[in-house]
């Protein structure tokens, strides 16, 4: 095999392709475990309450910088501007901006060593 992680899956089904006398009743038990595989992978997850929070206050600093288009922020501007923000700590802000930077919705420039955000476009 190759350096790929066997998963579940690829076990049952390797079995039941390679394993030609194997009794009736347990391939098709095999066939229904990877049923049941496919059926767990195919439902939507849910998010939790933390990643739910997170999604509202990123929605909250990108409107802040829509409304401020054209400036640039530090993750201590936005702390002291942006009142969803107030009381977070800036590790947390700065990975939520972060999170938008990589997502392609604010741009990133370093200016003085100090590095600033603002909405694309």
């Amino acid at each position: 095999m190759t350096n790929t992680k066997v998963t579940n899956r690829i076990a049952l089904t390797y079995a039941i392709e390679n394993l030609p006398d194997a009794p009736v009743e347990i391939v098709e038990k095999w066939q229904k475990m990877v049923e049941q595989l496919d059926k767990k992978n195919a439902s939507p997850k849910k998010m939790t309450a933390q990643q739910t929070k997170n999604e509202g206050l990123k929605s909250e600093i990108l409107e802040f910088l829509t409304d401020n288009a054209g400036i640039g922020y530090t993750v201590s501007d936005l702390l002291k501007s942006v009142p969803c923000c107030e009381g977070d700590s800036n590790q947390h802000v700065s990975a939520l901006m972060r999170a938008l930077f990589l997502a392609g919705s604010v741009e990133k420039y370093t200016d003085k060593r100090r590095t600033y955000f603002k909405v694309v476009g």
